[in-house]
Protein backbone atom coordinates (compact mmCIF):
# COMPACT_ATOMS: atom_id res chain seq x y z
CA UNK A 1 0.00 0.00 0.00
CA UNK A 2 2.85 2.40 0.74
CA UNK A 3 3.96 2.19 -2.89
CA UNK A 4 0.55 3.13 -4.26
CA UNK A 5 0.23 5.96 -1.79
CA UNK A 6 3.59 7.51 -2.66
CA UNK A 7 3.00 7.09 -6.40
CA UNK A 8 -0.28 8.95 -6.08
CA UNK A 9 1.38 11.69 -4.07
CA UNK A 10 4.11 12.13 -6.66
CA UNK A 11 1.94 11.72 -9.77
CA UNK A 12 -1.29 13.46 -8.83
CA UNK A 13 0.01 16.75 -7.63
CA UNK A 14 -2.90 19.19 -7.79
CA UNK A 15 -5.19 19.27 -4.78
CA UNK A 16 -8.01 21.74 -4.14
CA UNK A 17 -10.18 21.80 -1.01
CA UNK A 18 -13.96 21.87 -0.75
CA UNK A 19 -16.12 21.32 2.28
CA UNK A 20 -15.88 17.59 2.90
CA UNK A 21 -19.41 17.35 4.20
CA UNK A 22 -20.68 18.20 0.73
CA UNK A 23 -18.73 15.28 -0.74
CA UNK A 24 -20.03 12.48 1.49
CA UNK A 25 -22.46 11.28 -1.18
CA UNK A 26 -20.66 12.62 -4.19
CA UNK A 27 -21.86 10.67 -7.25
CA UNK A 28 -18.35 10.69 -8.67
CA UNK A 29 -17.31 8.27 -5.93
CA UNK A 30 -19.97 5.81 -7.09
CA UNK A 31 -18.86 6.41 -10.69
CA UNK A 32 -15.28 5.65 -9.70
CA UNK A 33 -16.25 2.32 -8.12
CA UNK A 34 -18.29 1.31 -11.18
CA UNK A 35 -15.61 2.34 -13.68
CA UNK A 36 -12.80 0.84 -11.62
CA UNK A 37 -14.54 -2.51 -11.24
CA UNK A 38 -15.39 -2.67 -14.97
CA UNK A 39 -11.95 -1.39 -16.11
CA UNK A 40 -13.61 1.61 -17.78
CA UNK A 41 -10.81 4.03 -16.87
CA UNK A 42 -11.51 6.27 -19.86
CA UNK A 43 -14.90 7.15 -18.41
CA UNK A 44 -13.47 8.01 -14.99
CA UNK A 45 -10.62 10.02 -16.52
CA UNK A 46 -13.03 12.47 -18.15
CA UNK A 47 -13.95 13.75 -14.67
CA UNK A 48 -10.33 14.77 -13.95
CA UNK A 49 -9.68 18.51 -13.83
CA UNK A 50 -7.60 20.09 -16.58
CA UNK A 51 -4.65 20.63 -14.21
CA UNK A 52 -4.71 17.00 -13.07
CA UNK A 53 -4.84 15.76 -16.68
CA UNK A 54 -1.82 17.94 -17.37
CA UNK A 55 0.11 16.35 -14.52
CA UNK A 56 -1.16 12.83 -15.19
CA UNK A 57 -1.70 11.93 -18.87
CA UNK A 58 -4.31 9.26 -19.55
CA UNK A 59 -1.82 6.47 -20.26
CA UNK A 60 -0.17 7.01 -16.86
CA UNK A 61 -3.54 7.15 -15.11
CA UNK A 62 -4.55 3.86 -16.75
CA UNK A 63 -1.25 2.25 -15.76
CA UNK A 64 -1.80 3.31 -12.17
CA UNK A 65 -5.34 1.90 -11.98
CA UNK A 66 -4.30 -1.31 -13.74
CA UNK A 67 -1.54 -1.79 -11.18
CA UNK A 68 -3.95 -0.95 -8.38
CA UNK A 69 -6.38 -3.58 -9.70
CA UNK A 70 -3.64 -6.20 -9.95
CA UNK A 71 -2.54 -5.60 -6.36
CA UNK A 72 -5.91 -5.12 -4.68
CA UNK A 73 -8.64 -6.53 -6.92
CA UNK A 74 -12.11 -5.02 -7.32
CA UNK A 75 -13.75 -2.80 -4.72
CA UNK A 76 -16.25 -4.70 -2.58
CA UNK A 77 -17.51 -1.83 -0.43
CA UNK A 78 -16.86 1.90 0.01
CA UNK A 79 -18.22 4.30 2.64
CA UNK A 80 -17.54 7.81 3.88
CA UNK A 81 -14.96 7.72 6.67
CA UNK A 82 -14.36 11.37 7.59
CA UNK A 83 -12.24 14.38 6.67
CA UNK A 84 -8.49 14.77 6.66
CA UNK A 85 -6.68 17.79 8.11
CA UNK A 86 -7.40 19.76 4.92
CA UNK A 87 -11.13 19.01 5.03
CA UNK A 88 -10.82 16.64 2.07
CA UNK A 89 -13.11 13.58 2.29
CA UNK A 90 -11.81 10.11 3.09
CA UNK A 91 -13.55 6.89 2.05
CA UNK A 92 -13.01 3.55 3.76
CA UNK A 93 -12.61 1.05 0.95
CA UNK A 94 -12.65 -2.77 1.09
CA UNK A 95 -10.99 -4.68 -1.75
CA UNK A 96 -11.29 -8.25 -3.02
CA UNK A 97 -7.90 -9.25 -1.58
CA UNK A 98 -9.24 -8.40 1.90
CA UNK A 99 -7.17 -5.21 2.10
CA UNK A 100 -8.88 -2.18 3.64
CA UNK A 101 -7.61 1.28 2.75
CA UNK A 102 -8.58 4.94 2.79
CA UNK A 103 -9.18 6.66 -0.53
CA UNK A 104 -8.66 10.42 -0.40
CA UNK A 105 -10.47 12.36 -3.15
CA UNK A 106 -10.22 16.11 -3.70
CA UNK A 107 -12.72 18.05 -5.81
CA UNK A 108 -12.41 21.57 -7.21
CA UNK A 109 -15.17 24.16 -7.23
CA UNK A 110 -16.53 22.76 -10.51
CA UNK A 111 -16.93 19.33 -8.95
CA UNK A 112 -14.06 17.86 -10.96
CA UNK A 113 -11.49 15.53 -9.43
CA UNK A 114 -8.36 17.49 -8.57
CA UNK A 115 -6.52 14.81 -6.61
CA UNK A 116 -6.73 11.14 -5.72
CA UNK A 117 -4.59 9.02 -3.43
CA UNK A 118 -4.67 5.80 -1.41
CA UNK A 119 -3.58 5.64 2.21
CA UNK A 120 -3.30 2.94 4.84
CA UNK A 121 -6.01 2.67 7.44
CA UNK A 122 -4.88 4.06 10.81
CA UNK A 123 -2.98 1.36 12.69
CA UNK A 124 -2.56 -0.81 9.59
CA UNK A 125 0.87 -2.44 9.30
CA UNK A 126 3.02 -1.77 6.30
CA UNK A 127 3.63 -4.71 4.00
CA UNK A 128 7.08 -5.60 2.82
CA UNK A 129 8.29 -3.20 0.17
CA UNK A 130 9.12 -4.64 -3.27
CA UNK A 131 12.74 -3.45 -3.06
CA UNK A 132 13.48 -5.28 0.21
CA UNK A 133 16.21 -7.87 -0.27
CA UNK A 134 17.00 -6.75 -3.83
CA UNK A 135 20.11 -5.05 -5.12
CA UNK A 136 20.01 -1.91 -7.22
CA UNK A 137 21.26 -3.96 -10.17
CA UNK A 138 18.36 -6.38 -9.83
CA UNK A 139 15.86 -3.52 -9.71
CA UNK A 140 17.36 -1.85 -12.79
CA UNK A 141 17.44 -5.09 -14.80
CA UNK A 142 13.85 -5.93 -13.86
CA UNK A 143 12.53 -2.49 -14.84
CA UNK A 144 14.52 -2.53 -18.09
CA UNK A 145 12.30 -5.34 -19.40
CA UNK A 146 9.88 -2.54 -20.33
CA UNK A 147 12.38 -0.83 -22.61
CA UNK A 148 11.96 -1.12 -26.40
CA UNK A 149 14.69 -2.52 -28.66
CA UNK A 150 17.85 -0.37 -28.23
CA UNK A 151 16.25 1.36 -25.24
CA UNK A 152 18.64 2.31 -22.43
CA UNK A 153 18.70 3.36 -18.79
CA UNK A 154 21.66 5.38 -17.53
CA UNK A 155 21.40 5.46 -13.74
CA UNK A 156 23.33 7.31 -11.04
CA UNK A 157 22.60 6.52 -7.38
CA UNK A 158 24.01 9.21 -5.12
CA UNK A 159 24.66 8.66 -1.42
CA UNK A 160 26.66 11.58 -0.04
CA UNK A 161 30.08 11.46 -1.74
CA UNK A 162 29.49 8.01 -3.22
CA UNK A 163 28.00 7.68 -6.71
CA UNK A 164 27.20 4.29 -8.26
CA UNK A 165 26.58 4.19 -12.00
CA UNK A 166 24.44 1.51 -13.62
CA UNK A 167 23.69 1.22 -17.33
CA UNK A 168 21.57 -1.26 -19.26
CA UNK A 169 20.27 -1.70 -22.80
CA UNK A 170 17.62 -3.85 -24.43
CA UNK A 171 19.66 -5.58 -27.11
CA UNK A 172 17.55 -7.87 -29.31
CA UNK A 173 15.22 -8.67 -26.44
CA UNK A 174 17.97 -9.31 -23.90
CA UNK A 175 18.88 -6.83 -21.16
CA UNK A 176 22.63 -6.32 -21.11
CA UNK A 177 25.03 -4.13 -19.13
CA UNK A 178 25.86 -0.87 -20.93
CA UNK A 179 28.66 1.49 -19.95
CA UNK A 180 26.69 4.68 -20.62
CA UNK A 181 27.51 6.97 -17.69
CA UNK A 182 29.08 9.43 -20.13
CA UNK A 183 26.54 8.96 -22.93
CA UNK A 184 24.41 12.02 -23.69
CA UNK A 185 20.61 11.99 -23.49
CA UNK A 186 18.19 14.80 -24.25
CA UNK A 187 17.20 16.36 -20.92
CA UNK A 188 13.77 17.53 -22.18
CA UNK A 189 12.12 19.93 -19.74
CA UNK A 190 15.02 19.69 -17.28
CA UNK A 191 16.06 22.82 -19.18
CA UNK A 192 13.65 24.66 -16.88
CA UNK A 193 16.07 23.98 -14.01
CA UNK A 194 18.95 25.41 -16.03
CA UNK A 195 16.87 28.50 -16.81
CA UNK A 196 15.72 28.89 -13.21
CA UNK A 197 19.37 28.66 -12.09
CA UNK A 198 20.24 31.56 -14.39
CA UNK A 199 17.16 33.37 -13.08
CA UNK A 200 18.46 32.93 -9.52
CA UNK A 201 21.85 34.33 -10.51
CA UNK A 202 20.21 37.35 -12.16
CA UNK A 203 18.28 37.98 -8.93
CA UNK A 204 21.34 37.57 -6.68
CA UNK A 205 23.42 39.86 -8.89
CA UNK A 206 20.71 42.53 -8.84
CA UNK A 207 19.98 42.36 -12.57
CA UNK A 208 16.40 41.21 -11.95
CA UNK A 209 13.93 42.08 -9.21
CA UNK A 210 12.39 38.84 -8.00
CA UNK A 211 9.15 40.61 -7.07
CA UNK A 212 8.74 42.19 -10.50
CA UNK A 213 6.52 41.27 -13.41
CA UNK A 214 7.93 40.15 -16.74
CA UNK A 215 6.14 43.18 -18.19
CA UNK A 216 8.64 45.47 -16.45
CA UNK A 217 11.42 44.22 -18.72
CA UNK A 218 9.73 44.99 -22.04
CA UNK A 219 9.25 48.34 -23.76
CA UNK A 220 5.73 47.47 -24.90
CA UNK A 221 2.46 46.68 -23.16
CA UNK A 222 1.17 43.10 -22.94
CA UNK A 223 -2.16 42.27 -24.57
CA UNK A 224 -5.20 43.21 -22.46
CA UNK A 225 -2.92 44.57 -19.72
CA UNK A 226 -2.10 41.07 -18.49
CA UNK A 227 0.64 41.01 -15.87
CA UNK A 228 2.97 38.02 -15.51
CA UNK A 229 4.92 37.81 -12.22
CA UNK A 230 8.37 36.29 -12.69
CA UNK A 231 7.93 33.97 -9.72
CA UNK A 232 4.76 32.55 -11.25
CA UNK A 233 6.41 32.01 -14.61
CA UNK A 234 9.23 30.18 -12.82
CA UNK A 235 6.97 27.76 -10.94
CA UNK A 236 4.36 27.31 -13.70
CA UNK A 237 1.52 29.05 -11.87
CA UNK A 238 1.17 32.01 -14.27
CA UNK A 239 -1.30 29.99 -16.39
CA UNK A 240 -0.16 31.20 -19.75
CA UNK A 241 -0.97 28.53 -22.37
CA UNK A 242 1.45 25.67 -22.89
CA UNK A 243 2.16 26.99 -26.41
CA UNK A 244 0.98 29.88 -28.56
CA UNK A 245 -1.77 28.94 -31.06
CA UNK A 246 -0.33 26.18 -33.25
CA UNK A 247 -3.36 26.04 -35.56
CA UNK A 248 -2.30 29.18 -37.41
CA UNK A 249 1.17 27.88 -38.21
CA UNK A 250 2.22 26.47 -41.55
CA UNK A 251 3.57 22.94 -41.49
CA UNK A 252 3.32 20.41 -38.65
CA UNK A 253 3.66 21.04 -34.93
CA UNK A 254 7.37 20.14 -34.93
CA UNK A 255 8.01 22.78 -37.59
CA UNK A 256 6.07 25.33 -35.57
CA UNK A 257 8.04 24.46 -32.45
CA UNK A 258 11.44 24.70 -34.12
CA UNK A 259 10.69 27.83 -36.17
CA UNK A 260 9.00 29.94 -33.49
CA UNK A 261 11.35 32.85 -32.83
CA UNK A 262 11.76 35.87 -30.55
CA UNK A 263 9.96 38.25 -32.94
CA UNK A 264 6.92 35.96 -32.99
CA UNK A 265 7.04 35.78 -29.20
CA UNK A 266 6.98 39.58 -28.96
CA UNK A 267 4.09 39.81 -31.43
CA UNK A 268 2.19 37.26 -29.34
CA UNK A 269 2.78 39.18 -26.10
CA UNK A 270 1.60 42.41 -27.73
CA UNK A 271 -1.52 41.20 -29.49
CA UNK A 272 -2.56 37.67 -28.46
CA UNK A 273 -1.48 36.92 -24.90
CA UNK A 274 -4.21 35.20 -22.88
CA UNK A 275 -4.52 33.41 -19.57
CA UNK A 276 -5.40 29.74 -19.89
CA UNK A 277 -8.77 29.94 -18.16
CA UNK A 278 -9.26 26.16 -18.29
CA UNK A 279 -6.35 25.67 -15.92
CA UNK A 280 -6.82 28.51 -13.46
CA UNK A 281 -8.82 26.30 -11.08
CA UNK A 282 -5.78 24.08 -10.72
CA UNK A 283 -2.58 24.87 -8.94
CA UNK A 284 -0.08 24.76 -11.77
CA UNK A 285 0.23 24.06 -15.48
CA UNK A 286 3.53 23.41 -17.26
CA UNK A 287 4.13 25.93 -20.03
CA UNK A 288 6.81 26.09 -22.71
CA UNK A 289 5.54 29.59 -23.42
CA UNK A 290 5.93 30.67 -19.78
CA UNK A 291 9.59 29.66 -19.73
CA UNK A 292 10.17 31.23 -23.15
CA UNK A 293 9.12 34.53 -21.57
CA UNK A 294 11.14 33.97 -18.38
CA UNK A 295 14.23 32.91 -20.31
CA UNK A 296 13.96 35.90 -22.63
CA UNK A 297 13.83 38.26 -19.65
CA UNK A 298 16.78 36.55 -17.94
CA UNK A 299 19.09 36.47 -20.97
CA UNK A 300 18.26 40.09 -21.83
CA UNK A 301 18.95 41.21 -18.26
CA UNK A 302 22.24 39.29 -18.15
CA UNK A 303 23.30 40.60 -21.55
CA UNK A 304 24.24 37.32 -23.14
CA UNK A 305 22.78 34.41 -25.11
CA UNK A 306 21.36 31.32 -23.42
CA UNK A 307 24.02 28.88 -24.70
CA UNK A 308 26.90 30.98 -23.40
CA UNK A 309 25.22 31.59 -20.05
CA UNK A 310 24.49 27.91 -19.40
CA UNK A 311 27.97 26.84 -20.45
CA UNK A 312 29.75 29.56 -18.45
CA UNK A 313 27.53 29.78 -15.35
CA UNK A 314 26.38 26.15 -14.92
CA UNK A 315 28.24 23.55 -16.96
CA UNK A 316 31.73 24.94 -16.26
CA UNK A 317 31.51 25.66 -12.50
CA UNK A 318 29.73 22.36 -11.76
CA UNK A 319 32.20 20.33 -13.84
CA UNK A 320 29.56 19.14 -16.32
CA UNK A 321 32.21 18.71 -18.97
CA UNK A 322 30.28 16.60 -21.48
CA UNK A 323 26.92 18.41 -21.37
CA UNK A 324 25.61 20.35 -24.37
CA UNK A 325 23.09 23.15 -24.68
CA UNK A 326 22.34 22.42 -28.32
CA UNK A 327 22.22 19.25 -30.39
CA UNK A 328 25.42 18.46 -32.26
CA UNK A 329 25.05 15.70 -34.84
CA UNK A 330 28.83 15.21 -34.87
CA UNK A 331 28.93 14.34 -31.17
CA UNK A 332 29.10 10.54 -31.06
CA UNK A 333 28.20 10.43 -27.36
CA UNK A 334 24.57 11.37 -28.11
CA UNK A 335 22.26 8.36 -27.82
CA UNK A 336 19.55 8.16 -30.48
CA UNK A 337 16.04 8.60 -29.09
CA UNK A 338 13.11 6.21 -29.58
CA UNK A 339 9.68 7.84 -29.93
CA UNK A 340 6.41 6.58 -28.47
CA UNK A 341 5.79 4.41 -31.55
CA UNK A 342 9.17 2.72 -31.23
CA UNK A 343 10.77 4.56 -34.14
CA UNK A 344 13.97 6.58 -34.08
CA UNK A 345 13.06 10.10 -33.00
CA UNK A 346 14.06 13.07 -35.09
CA UNK A 347 15.76 16.05 -33.50
CA UNK A 348 13.51 19.11 -33.23
CA UNK A 349 15.33 22.40 -32.46
CA UNK A 350 13.66 24.40 -29.70
CA UNK A 351 14.40 27.98 -30.86
CA UNK A 352 12.40 30.38 -28.62
CA UNK A 353 11.35 27.46 -26.39
CA UNK A 354 14.92 26.36 -25.62
CA UNK A 355 14.54 27.74 -22.09
CA UNK A 356 12.02 24.96 -21.36
CA UNK A 357 13.33 22.04 -23.40
CA UNK A 358 16.91 21.78 -24.60
CA UNK A 359 20.33 20.45 -23.58
CA UNK A 360 21.95 17.02 -23.51
CA UNK A 361 23.65 15.55 -20.48
CA UNK A 362 24.95 12.32 -18.97
CA UNK A 363 24.25 10.53 -15.71
CA UNK A 364 27.83 11.39 -14.62
CA UNK A 365 27.37 15.11 -15.27
CA UNK A 366 23.91 15.16 -13.71
CA UNK A 367 25.22 13.45 -10.56
CA UNK A 368 27.72 16.32 -10.19
CA UNK A 369 24.90 18.85 -10.49
CA UNK A 370 22.83 17.03 -7.88
CA UNK A 371 25.78 16.71 -5.49
CA UNK A 372 26.28 20.46 -5.84
CA UNK A 373 22.76 20.83 -4.42
CA UNK A 374 24.10 19.40 -1.15
CA UNK A 375 26.48 22.34 -0.66
CA UNK A 376 24.88 24.69 1.87
CA UNK A 377 27.20 27.49 0.79
CA UNK A 378 25.86 27.51 -2.77
CA UNK A 379 23.37 30.37 -2.57
CA UNK A 380 22.57 30.13 -6.25
CA UNK A 381 21.24 26.56 -6.15
CA UNK A 382 19.65 27.18 -2.75
CA UNK A 383 17.50 29.91 -4.29
CA UNK A 384 16.19 27.54 -6.96
CA UNK A 385 14.99 25.24 -4.17
CA UNK A 386 13.17 27.89 -2.13
CA UNK A 387 9.43 27.07 -2.08
CA UNK A 388 7.35 29.72 -3.79
CA UNK A 389 3.93 28.02 -3.75
CA UNK A 390 2.31 25.49 -1.44
CA UNK A 391 -0.09 23.35 -3.48
CA UNK A 392 -0.96 21.07 -0.56
CA UNK A 393 0.70 20.22 2.77
CA UNK A 394 2.57 17.41 1.01
CA UNK A 395 3.41 19.12 -2.28
CA UNK A 396 5.19 22.43 -2.84
CA UNK A 397 6.73 24.23 -5.80
CA UNK A 398 9.97 26.13 -6.21
CA UNK A 399 11.49 27.71 -9.31
CA UNK A 400 11.50 24.66 -11.54
CA UNK A 401 11.65 21.91 -8.90
CA UNK A 402 8.64 20.05 -7.53
CA UNK A 403 8.86 19.24 -3.83
CA UNK A 404 7.19 16.26 -2.15
CA UNK A 405 7.18 15.93 1.63
CA UNK A 406 7.52 12.20 2.31
CA UNK A 407 6.51 12.12 5.95
CA UNK A 408 6.79 8.33 6.26
CA UNK A 409 10.43 8.55 5.23
CA UNK A 410 11.15 11.88 6.95
CA UNK A 411 12.38 13.32 3.69
CA UNK A 412 11.88 16.36 1.48
CA UNK A 413 12.14 15.16 -2.10
CA UNK A 414 13.03 17.63 -4.84
CA UNK A 415 12.28 16.08 -8.20
CA UNK A 416 11.50 16.54 -11.86
CA UNK A 417 10.38 14.12 -14.52
CA UNK A 418 11.06 15.06 -18.13
CA UNK A 419 9.59 13.71 -21.36
CA UNK A 420 10.66 14.60 -24.87
CA UNK A 421 10.11 12.99 -28.26
CA UNK A 422 12.29 9.91 -27.88
CA UNK A 423 13.65 10.60 -24.39
CA UNK A 424 12.58 10.66 -20.74
CA UNK A 425 14.25 11.14 -17.39
CA UNK A 426 13.79 11.36 -13.65
CA UNK A 427 15.95 13.37 -11.24
CA UNK A 428 15.21 13.37 -7.52
CA UNK A 429 17.18 14.19 -4.38
CA UNK A 430 17.07 15.17 -0.72
CA UNK A 431 19.56 18.01 -0.03
CA UNK A 432 19.54 17.30 3.71
CA UNK A 433 20.18 13.57 3.54
CA UNK A 434 22.56 14.10 0.61
CA UNK A 435 20.93 11.33 -1.40
CA UNK A 436 19.58 11.29 -4.92
CA UNK A 437 18.78 9.33 -8.06
CA UNK A 438 19.31 10.19 -11.73
CA UNK A 439 17.70 8.07 -14.44
CA UNK A 440 18.15 9.00 -18.08
CA UNK A 441 16.46 7.08 -20.89
CA UNK A 442 16.35 7.30 -24.66
CA UNK A 443 12.72 6.28 -24.99
CA UNK A 444 9.25 7.77 -24.62
CA UNK A 445 7.21 4.66 -25.43
CA UNK A 446 4.34 3.88 -23.06
CA UNK A 447 6.11 0.81 -21.66
CA UNK A 448 9.37 2.73 -21.38
CA UNK A 449 7.71 5.53 -19.40
CA UNK A 450 6.02 3.01 -17.12
CA UNK A 451 9.37 1.31 -16.54
CA UNK A 452 10.94 4.67 -15.71
CA UNK A 453 8.21 5.47 -13.18
CA UNK A 454 8.57 2.05 -11.56
CA UNK A 455 12.34 2.24 -11.35
CA UNK A 456 12.45 5.81 -10.04
CA UNK A 457 10.08 4.90 -7.23
CA UNK A 458 11.93 1.73 -6.22
CA UNK A 459 15.42 3.24 -6.29
CA UNK A 460 14.35 6.43 -4.52
CA UNK A 461 12.46 4.67 -1.72
CA UNK A 462 15.19 2.05 -1.28
CA UNK A 463 17.79 4.80 -1.02
CA UNK A 464 15.75 6.78 1.51
CA UNK A 465 15.06 3.67 3.60
CA UNK A 466 18.75 2.92 3.92
CA UNK A 467 20.44 4.40 6.99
Amino acid sequence: MKRLRVLCMIAMLSFATMHGQEQQKNPLVETFVKDYNTDDYDDFYKYFSASLKEELPINQAKNFFVEMKQKLGNIKHIEFYGLDDNQIPLYKTEFENQEVALINVAFNKEGQIDGFRIMDMPGQKQGQQPYIGKTNEELVFAAASGLPEKGQFAVAIIDKDQVDFLGVENKKGKIVVKDNSESLFSMANFATILTSTLYAEAVISGKIDRTANANDYYDFAFHNGIELPLTKLANHTAFVPMLPPVSRATGDQDAFFSNYNQDQLYDYLKSELVIDSLNTQGKQSFSFLGYAILGDVVTSAMGSDYKSLVEDRIFAPYQMKSSLVEYNKKNKKIVKGIDRLGNQAKEVPANAFKYATSSFSSSKDMSKFIQAQFNKQDKLLAMTRQPTTIVSPEFWLSSGWKIALLKDLDSKLYFLRGIDSGYSNYIGFDPIKHKGVVILSNTSTDTGLKALDELSYLLMMKLFDEK
